[in-house]
């Protein structure tokens, strides 16, 4: 077998690989028997066909079963014999034409890790500020309020009463882009929960101190960074009509309040303790996340290089569809929010590049550093994938080492950097 290294950059290579003529003649006699054995032609027995019969009839499937096993049984061997590491699975560029009798020549692009020069310094004792993990008293205090919010009931005001913070208030719109009416962007009656910025912080501004049956125009200007492509970088005019007002009454903070909730607490001060390990442990995760991003810029600060284009795409791709994911879980869809591809594309490349970049520095820690997944850990993952998702061992192998193995690898990385780092708590 003849192996041609090319390269097309630092982190990109073509493998062409020629296979000898015997081999492919080993090759698509062993697929042409296997055809053979279960082939069913009328007026035959099942594997009594004749084979002259069954390369004539099964031709294209021969054809193509052969060259799939050509690539199987010979990639491997060319990444050995080259002494290339890829990085993601190679892709099959381009292939030749299968002839009994002659060479089959085929060309794949792999993509291996960079190489660049890493001291341990440049990771062991990384000085770093973290955030404290405390819980403030009126953290907790304010998470109380939003409880009674929750349970607060509506009453509907007549339009003597002014709008104020937290109260409700159904409203009609119409935004339109000069003369333009943007499509998808009005309503009958939507209501807003006056003050907390969930529908827009400048409308809900405006609202304040308005009554009902008021009828108002505003301006909104949107970042050109903005999702949808309808409202990015443009000036928008709404026509809003307050249709109706609802006040809320607050029930009190109390004894009796607790037991209404019917939620295990016998008293404010179970409520306030469980409501503040809840938030320490929320706090506790983000103060951590925050550290893992901050020690890890630290490091990239020292080093670069250049990560393959198809890694970058694969970590977009997986941004992507954790977003899609999300939408569906609330009944929505890029189509509907004409969330346009291509602005989030804009938006989350460099994030995507960002990512792939401190999984490589991640990998490469881990390997100077001997961290590693008990092989023990990786039969387990591997066996519980192949029966959970029903194939084959090698397929669940693929995926485990491709996806898998990075994800936890990085995580005990990332642990090692944390308890080898130099941490100040920040002033609060």
């Amino acid at each position: 077998m003849k192996v041609e290294l090319q390269e097309l950059n630092e982190v990109e290579k073509i493998l062409k690989i020629e296979v000898p003529s015997e081999r492919v003649k080993e090759i698509m006699e062993e697929v042409t028997s296997q055809i053979k054995k279960k082939a069913k032609i009328k007026g035959f027995r099942e594997g009594k066909v004749p084979l002259y019969l069954v390369k004539r009839l099964f031709r294209e499937q021969i054809y193509e079963k052969s060259i799939e096993k050509i690539i199987e049984n010979t990639l491997n061997q060319a990444i050995r014999e080259t002494q290339v590491e890829p990085l993601l699975r190679p892709r099959i560029e381009e292939f030749g034409e299968l002839k009994e009798g002659e060479p089959f020549i085929y060309s794949v692009l792999v993509e291996i890790r960079p190489s660049f020069e890493l001291k341990r310094e440049d990771y062991i004792g990384v000085e770093v500020e973290k955030e404290p993990d405390i819980v403030k008293e009126e953290e907790v205090d304010r998470m109380l309020e939003e409880i009674r919010y929750s349970f607060s009931e509506l009453k509907r005001v007549k339009n003597e009463e002014v709008i104020k913070e937290r109260d409700v208030v159904v409203i009609k719109f119409c935004a339109y882009d000069g003369e333009n009416l943007i499509p998808g962007h009005q309503a009958e009656a939507l209501f807003i929960d006056v003050g907390t910025g969930e529908f827009n912080e400048k409308i809900e501004k405006e609202l304040l101190n308005k009554k009902e049956g008021d009828k108002f125009s505003i301006e909104v200007e949107y970042p050109e960074e903005g999702l949808n492509p309808l409202l990015a970088g443009k000036k928008v005019k709404y026509e809003i009509e307050i249709k109706e007002v609802y006040k809320r009454e607050l029930p009190e903070l109390n004894e009796d309040f607790i037991k209404k909730l019917n939620i295990g607490y016998e008293n404010m001060e179970n409520l306030k303790e469980s409501i503040k390990n809840r938030l320490l442990e929320e706090k506790k995760r983000k103060n951590e996340s925050k550290l893992k991003e901050k020690i890890l810029s630290k490091i990239l600060e020292k080093v670069d290089f250049k990560v393959p284009n198809r890694y970058v795409e694969l970590k977009f791709n997986q941004l992507l569809e954790q977003i899609k994911q999300n939408l569906e879980r609330d009944g929505f869809s890029f189509e509907k929010l004409n969330i346009s591809i291509e602005k989030l594309k804009d938006r989350l490349y460099p994030v995507a590049e960002r990512q792939a970049k401190e999984e490589i520095l991640l990998e490469k820690i881990a390997d100077m550093e001997d961290i590693t997944i008990p092989q023990e850990e990786i039969d387990k993952t591997v066996e519980a994938i192949s029966k959970g998702l029903n194939v084959s061992l090698e397929h669940a192998r693929g995926i485990v080492y491709f996806n898998i193995i990075p994800k936890k690898l990085a995580e005990k990385t990332l642990k090692f950097l944390i308890e080898n780092a130099k941490l100040f708590i920040k002033e609060s």
